[in-house]
């Protein structure tokens, strides 16, 4: 086939991907088509797809691709550096690492006993990246047989890795956009609108199988003071240090969440008659001693209302709320800590 009608062909095909994929809600079948479609234009390759976590500097697996388990099992996880393959190397130097031969190049050398396992004698790798540049993984083709790539063969793995890079930034978007939509931005736990709706589902399991609970009003004592004398910077540090240990505290079968500027709620379900009231104990000694000298000098503390609903009644969530902000007041007004209303 010509090259120009080639190229002309496979970019018509990854066109009606791209097309596929903005009407699609999961990755896994266009990675999976985008797979197919580079190995029905380069015969004979091998395509795999893996993914950078950043904060360890590791590459996974994805997409599943057609190299032999043994192979895939051995590469997961591996860190990236400049002489770490031809995927490791990609990622860490953020540019094309093309080899035409791993059993003389020297980024291969450690790893030989595996290439030559799976029969692998070339390796051509991509990164692909977010909108700011920054490495989201790698594109690689691998050969059976020593080769470089042609003009056209570049130019479609790398048109696969720039749709690849697509679809990872789109679902990345995707999840941040649900992430935003369901957690206080400052805090990184559930806000108010996610308690709102999954309380009342969570209060309703509760009374269908007669399970008691309890729904926990936190406050922070003095926390204006805090802002006034110290600064909004360390009011929103000691937020999330609130949350925090709040998170280290609970369940994750609890629903927490941050009500609105210093107060929390907790929402869980009661294994024992006093559960929700040790748990606020020990919530409130654990953000106590959690906290510096320079913010509890200004008189801050934490007061923990408790609302209880028993194993035979249904309450709305407001009601429970109204319950233990009530039990929030009256334990600030005397200094109790926590108090659970009865």
């Amino acid at each position: 086939m010509d090259q120009n009608l080639f190229l002309l062909t496979a970019h018509r095909q990854f066109n009606r991907l791209l097309s596929d994929l903005a009407l699609s809600s999961e990755i896994s079948p266009f990675l999976n088509e985008v797979i197919k479609t580079v190995e029905q234009f380069l015969p004979g390759c091998k395509v795999s797809i893996l993914t950078l976590n950043r904060e360890h500097n590791t590459l996974h697996s994805g997409a599943k691709n057609n190299l032999p388990d043994f192979y895939n099992d051995a590469i997961e996880g591996v860190k990236i550096g400049e002489n770490v393959g031809s995927c490791g190397a990609a990622a860490f130097l953020n540019k094309p690492v093309i080899i035409e031969n791993i059993n003389s190049h020297i980024n291969w050398q450690p790893y030989l006993a595996l290439t030559q396992q799976a029969n692998l004698h070339a390796c051509w790798s991509i990164p692909f990246t977010d909108s700011y540049k920054d490495v989201m993984g790698t594109f690689a083709i691998y050969h059976h047989e020593e080769k470089a790539p042609t003009e056209a063969e570049i130019e479609i793995v790398k048109v696969a890795a720039l749709i690849t890079s697509v679809a990872m930034e789109k679902v990345k978007l995707e999840e941040q956009l649900i992430f935003s939509a369901t957690h206080d931005e400052l805090t990184r736990i559930h806000n108010r609108a996610y308690l709102n709706e999954a309380g009342e589902n969570f209060l309703s399991l509760c009374a269908r199988n007669e399970m008691s609970c309890s729904v926990l009003f936190i406050d922070l004592n003095k926390f204006k003071r805090v802002n006034d004398e110290l600064g909004h910077k360390a009011g929103d540090e000691l937020l999330v240090q609130v949350a925090s240990v709040i998170k280290e505290q609970t369940r994750a079968s609890d629903i927490t969440a941050r009500f609105g500027g210093d107060e929390f709620i907790i929402l869980m379900e009661n294994n024992a008659a006093n559960e929700g009231e040790k748990v606020a104990k020990r919530i409130h000694h654990a953000i106590l001693e959690a906290v510096s000298s320079s913010i509890t000098s200004l008189g801050f503390g934490v007061s923990i209302g408790i609302a209880l609903m028993s194993s035979h009644e249904q309450l709305s969530l407001k009601k429970l709320i109204h319950v233990a902000d009530e039990a929030m007041y009256f334990a600030k007004e005397n200094n109790l800590g926590v108090y659970v209303s009865v």
